[in-house]
């Protein structure tokens, strides 16, 4: 709805005022109308771009009426009473507005690649847009933005977007993992994708935004605790078969190191059972693509660092690829900078597959730094990664010397 001036208030307003007011609401008006008017078939960017002018036009409304009337009250042309009834939803729908303005202009790029991941499953590109958008708004908010990784706000969200949580029929809750069905709820971890400890804006530089929200339940997965731990220790990857046209994409579990195939991940289940195993979901929700394929990359750069090269390659050689090459093409991860990164974490060069189809050069609204920045950025982002996986291991040494008690109210990786 366009911004208004409540009739009963605009009498004290002066002529200019009320002029200027009318025009601002008038291309408000215009914006909003060109929206609206955007055919089903029209590109996300397209949408993201009018949406934009329309909430742009409706700040530049909202902020000269309550200019008009803060100016009003100056003059004490309206009571205080008066003052606050006229400006109340004028000042919440601008707050609101500005939010939502800002969150796409910082996650520009973000925004457009989840829209377009999410639009198989939605008859409009505006219903892709509102789920893409309204969890990005809540976490802007003060509370969460104060705390992005509370972890039971966390565990809830992720639960709830795969539908991952049951009482049985003894009364005890249940939580499913993609790879080993439904467990006991102790068992059961909701994992961080990408590590939380990376958020940066070393790591929103990578992903061509200028902030990340790894809070959000499409950097999670539910998995048992053990295939947790694996994940975090870069001891396996979920890598994607080669998608088949008007089918969901395969996502498949893949072991590294093949001698641990004989051991336990589960009671009567091995992780030999697991290696190749795809992952299932329950609803229509999937992980984000670029999270995975970045956990899949600095996995790949840890084993190198590691010196686990040949290992490596003979695992990526038997998935549906065979190699390195990513099998869902998409601009995820900026190149240069990924190119630093990996010479940062392992001195050494990733293979050229990388770069081929799953990175980009440019992103609006985020643009490029100069090598030197880039070279710095690249060491911040790097330390983080290392620390990473050094926190992993130091957790699953606790672990064994605790027993591995699963603590449901503990932050989860």
């Amino acid at each position: 709805m366009a911004p208004t001036v409540p009739p009963r208030f605009s009498s004290v307003l002066p002529a200019a005022d009320r002029e200027a007011i009318s025009t601002l609401v008038g291309r408000s008006v215009s914006a909003s109308s060109a929206f609206s008017s955007l055919s089903a078939a029209s590109s996300t960017e397209d949408f993201l771009q009018a949406k934009t002018e329309s909430l742009a036009a409706d700040i530049a409304a909202n902020n000269k009426i309550k200019d008009a009337f803060y100016e009003a009250r100056e003059r004490r042309a309206i009571a205080e009473n008066d003052f606050k009834e006229a400006v109340g939803n004028t000042e919440v729908e601008l707050a609101a507005a500005e939010r939502e303005l800002v969150v796409i202009k910082r996650q520009k790029k973000m925004i457009i690649d989840d829209m377009d991941e999410v639009m198989p499953k939605h008859q409009t590109v505006g219903d892709a847009y509102i789920e893409t958008i309204t969890n990005r708004i809540m976490a802007a908010t003060g509370h969460q933005k104060a705390e992005p990784f509370k972890q039971k706000v966390f565990r809830h969200d992720v639960l709830a977007y795969y539908g991952a949580e049951r009482t049985n029929s003894k009364g005890h809750i249940e939580k499913y993992c993609h790879l080993t069905g439904w467990q006991p709820a102790k068992d059961v971890k909701c994992a961080h994708i990408v590590p939380k400890s990376l958020q940066s804006d070393e790591l929103a530089y990578l992903f061509g935004v200028r902030e990340t929200m790894l809070a959000e339940p499409r950097n999670g997965l539910v998995l048992n605790h053990t295939v947790e731990g694996a994940l975090d220790n870069g001891e396996i990857v979920f890598i994607p078969d080669k998608p088949a046209s008007g089918t969901d994409i395969v996502w498949r579990c893949v072991l590294i190191d093949k001698s641990d195939a004989t051991n336990l991940v589960t009671s009567g289940t091995r992780w030999g059972d697991i290696d190749g195993k795809e992952l299932k979901f329950l609803t229509a929700n999937r992980p984000a693509r670029r999270y995975l394929y970045l956990r899949y990359v600095i996995t790949c750069i840890y084993q190198r660092r590691m010196g686990n090269s040949e290992m490596l390659d003979q695992a990526l050689r038997r998935t549906d690829v065979q190699g390195y090459m990513w099998a869902t093409p998409g601009p995820y991860l900026r190149k240069t900078m990924l190119v630093a990164l990996a010479r940062k974490v392992s001195d050494t060069f990733l293979p050229e597959a990388f770069y081929g189809t799953s990175t980009f050069t440019v992103a609006d609204g985020c643009p490029d730094r100069g090598a030197e920045a880039e070279e710095d950025l690249a060491m911040g982002l790097s330390i983080r990664v290392r620390d990473a996986f050094d926190e992993a291991r130091d957790s699953r040494r606790a672990d064994e010397e605790t027993g591995g008690e699963s603590d449901e109210d503990g932050d989860e990786a």
